[in-house]
C-alpha cells in the first residue's frame, strides 16, 4: 500500500501535501478510508493566517468507508459508508453527559488537536462514526459536518414549525441551514446571498426567496413579504461583514438570533438597543452535540438520505490530495470559481 498523505498548512495561504503515519487501530478504534474532506470556512481562515495554523492534518469534514475495525468495535463493520464527527471527548463530565460534548474539559478536535480528514486515511474512535444511509456515496458524507451546524444552531434557536427564518449568509453553512429549516419544518425560508451563483443554488435548496445582502435594500424587501418579521433569525457569515446588525434590526419583536458564523474580530460599534426595545433572544451556537433524543449528526445524516440529490448540488468542485492548494483557492475566490462546497478527495 502506498505510504499514507495529508494536507497541512504550510504559512498564509499556502498547504502542502506530506507523508503522515497513520497508527493502526486500537480496540476501540476504526480505520477510515477518506473518501472525501470538505473546505471548510473555519479552514480558509487559517489559510489566511486569521486563526493560528495547527501542527494536525488538515479539515473536518469527512466521509469515508470503515477498512479495519479494533477488537471492541460493535457497531460498525468494514465496507460501510460514514461520515466524521470530528470532535473527541471524554464522555463522562457534566457537559458529555448532558450531550454537549464541545463543552468537554477534554474536548479535541480533529485538525486541530489530532490529525484531520484531508488524508488518504483517518484512524478515529468508534463514537465519531455515522453510518450512510443506502445509496449516499461515501464522499457526501463530508456535507454532514457543516449540515450538522446549521441544524444545531436552529435547534438551540427554538425552531417549530410555521415559523418564518431568515438565513444570512449564501455560503455552505448558510444554504444548508436554509435546507434544514425547510427540512425541520419552518413555513418560510428567506435568505441573503452575495453572489448569483449562491443564489442559484438557494433556490435548487427550495428557499422561498433569496433577499439582497444590503441592509437597507433587506429592510425594504422583508417589509413587503414579512411586514413583522423573521421569528428566527440565523446569522452565518461572521464578525468581519457586520451582518448581525442587519439581523438584529430584521428580527420580529421577541424574536430569536442565533450566531452561527466565525468571528475572528470584535464586532465594533454594534447598535444593542433594537435586543432591548424587541426583547430579543441572541443565541450563540458553537458546532453540535446532542440535544435531547438525537444527536445533530443523526438528524443531520437523515437529512442527507432523504434530501440526496438536492444536496449533492452545493458540491461545485472536487480536487485530488495532490492538489489541495488550489482547491484551497477556488474555495476562497467564491465569485470567480461560482464555487459553493470544495471537496479534496483522500485517494
Amino acid at each position: 500500500m502506498p505510504a499514507d498523505r495529508a494536507v497541512f498548512f504550510d504559512g498564509v495561504r499556502s498547504v502542502a501535501v506530506r507523508a503522515v503515519g497513520v497508527p493502526a487501530p486500537g480496540p476501540g478504534d476504526v480505520l477510515v478510508e477518506v473518501a472525501a474532506c470538505g473546505v471548510c470556512g473555519s479552514d480558509l481562515h487559517q489559510y489566511l493566517g486569521r486563526w493560528p495554523q495547527n501542527e494536525y492534518a488538515v479539515g473536518h469534514e469527512i466521509g469515508g468507508v470503515v477498512s479495519e475495525c479494533g477488537a471492541e468495535v460493535g457497531t460498525i463493520e468494514p465496507g460501510e459508508a460514514v461520515c466524521v464527527e470530528p470532535f473527541l471527548y471524554c464522555g463522562r463530565c457534566r457537559y458529555c453527559q448532558v450531550g454537549r460534548y464541545f463543552h468537554c474539559y477534554e474536548m479535541g478536535f480533529l485538525s486541530l488537536t489530532a490529525h484531520g480528514g484531508m488524508s488518504t486515511r483517518l484512524c478515529v474512535p468508534e463514537y465519531c462514526l455515522y453510518r450512510l444511509p443506502d445509496g449516499v456515496p461515501a464522499e457526501l458524507g463530508a456535507l454532514c459536518e457543516p449540515l450538522a451546524v446549521g441544524i444545531h444552531g436552529l435547534r438551540l434557536g427554538g425552531l417549530r414549525g410555521e415559523q418564518t427564518v431568515l438565513v444570512l449568509g449564501g455560503g455552505t453553512i448558510g444554504l444548508l441551514t436554509a435546507a434544514a429549516a425547510r427540512w425541520l419544518g419552518a413555513d418560510r425560508v428567506y435568505l441573503t446571498a452575495k453572489y448569483e451563483h449562491q443564489a442559484e443554488a438557494a433556490r435548487r435548496l427550495g428557499v422561498d426567496e433569496v433577499l439582497p445582502t444590503e441592509s437597507e435594500a433587506l429592510q425594504q424587501r422583508l417589509a413587503a413579504i414579512a411586514p413583522e418579521g423573521p421569528e428566527l433569525v440565523v446569522e452565518t457569515v461572521g464578525s468581519r461583514a457586520g451582518t448581525l446588525a442587519a439581523g438584529l434590526a430584521a428580527a420580529r419583536k421577541m424574536g430569536t438570533v442565533v450566531l452561527l458564523g466565525g468571528n475572528t474580530e470584535p464586532m465594533q460599534g454594534l447598535d444593542l438597543a433594537p435586543v432591548i426595545t424587541k426583547e430579543l433572544a441572541i443565541v450563540g451556537a458553537g458546532c453540535y452535540g446532542r440535544l435531547g433524543h438525537h444527536s445533530d449528526f443523526e438528524l443531520a445524516v437523515r437529512m442527507l438520505g432523504e434530501e440526496t440529490d438536492r444536496l449533492a448540488s452545493l458540491v461545485t468542485h472536487r480536487f485530488p490530495l495532490e492538489q489541495a492548494q488550489q482547491a484551497f483557492e477556488v474555495a476562497l475566490e467564491k465569485a470567480e470559481h461560482r464555487s459553493v462546497k470544495v471537496l479534496v478527495e483522500g485517494s
